[in-house]
């Protein structure tokens, strides 16, 4: 199955270059109300208030996993704007089952169970509250499984409705046991390489080159070369040129005349 990745086009060197794709923590996502949906019920016989229990999993998931966000959609207006650089950037089509992302006992979510649900409200509060015994597992022991979905689920799968044009499929691994803590510095380490943008941690899971099949290049990709002065016009078409003489579909989009969609066409760099 391949879902696609919108970023900036330098990201995209840098991803394809490296052969690596990047988790974020959940504290440096977009959204405030990241996993703020458990829905924990009153409980006058438990030590932990609902309340308690909401920010401590909150805690220990943000810190603890890393999550890729994917989408299946690679010609989406709104995700370009927002996502793709205003679209001067790039999509990637990826192909989650080579670059191991659908891998169940190697995710926590695997890219087959990360569709994100959009709700207009919040889970009601009908889920137990965490035992501490449970709550310390997190980061730890726990797995993907049917037992421990719910929770999992959602801290990291429920988002509300306005983000629903994303079509959000998340892909969600553990990287407590990375030698890398959150505010350390660079480094490397098995499959992953932990890295600084803006200021935060990116962990860079590794995947093989054969994994990236799609490439879809902005309506405006070629401004980067007059807003940003990051490459002259020559350097940019090698770019171009050396994406095009893999063995990937490589895309221009263009705006539909006949209606509000974009479609892409077969780029001229790949002969």
């Amino acid at each position: 199955m391949i879902l696609y990745k919108y970023m900036s086009f330098e990201a995209a060197i840098a991803v394809i270059e490296n052969q690596s794709i990047g988790f974020s923590c959940l504290e440096d996502l977009n959204d405030p109300f990241e996993c703020t949906a458990f829905g924990f019920a009153d409980d006058e016989d438990s030590k932990i208030t609902a309340n308690l229990a909401a920010y401590a999993c909150k805690n220990k998931f943000s810190r603890n996993y890393g999550v890729l966000s994917l989408t299946r959609q690679p010609l989406n207006s709104l995700m370009w704007s927002h996502y793709g650089d205003e679209h001067q950037g790039v999509v990637l089509g990826i192909d989650v089952d080579i670059a191991g992302l659908s891998n169940p006992e190697k995710c926590v979510i695997p890219s087959q169970c990360g569709e994100v649900i959009y709700s207009a409200t919040k889970p009601h509060r009908n889920l137990s509250i965490i035992s501490e015994d449970s709550l310390r597992t997190i980061g730890k022991e726990l797995v993907f499984d049917t037992e421990a979905f719910n929770l999992v689920k959602r801290a990291f799968l429920y988002k509300s409705i306005e983000w629903g044009y994303e079509e959000e499929v998340r892909v969600v691994k553990n990287i407590s046991e990375i030698p890398f803590c959150y505010h350390s510095g660079q480094g490397r380490h098995n499959k992953w390489t932990k890295i600084s943008v803006s200021g935060r941690p990116l962990y860079c899971f590794d995947i093989p080159d054969s994994a990236i099949k799609e490439i879809y290049l902005g309506r405006h990709i070629y401004k980067n070369v007059t807003k940003k002065n990051a490459f002259t016009d020559q350097e940019l078409k090698n770019i171009l040129k050396s994406w095009g003489g893999k063995d990937i579909k490589l895309m221009q989009c263009h705006p539909d005349i006949h209606s509000w969609q974009l479609i892409a066409e077969q780029s001229i760099n790949k002969s």
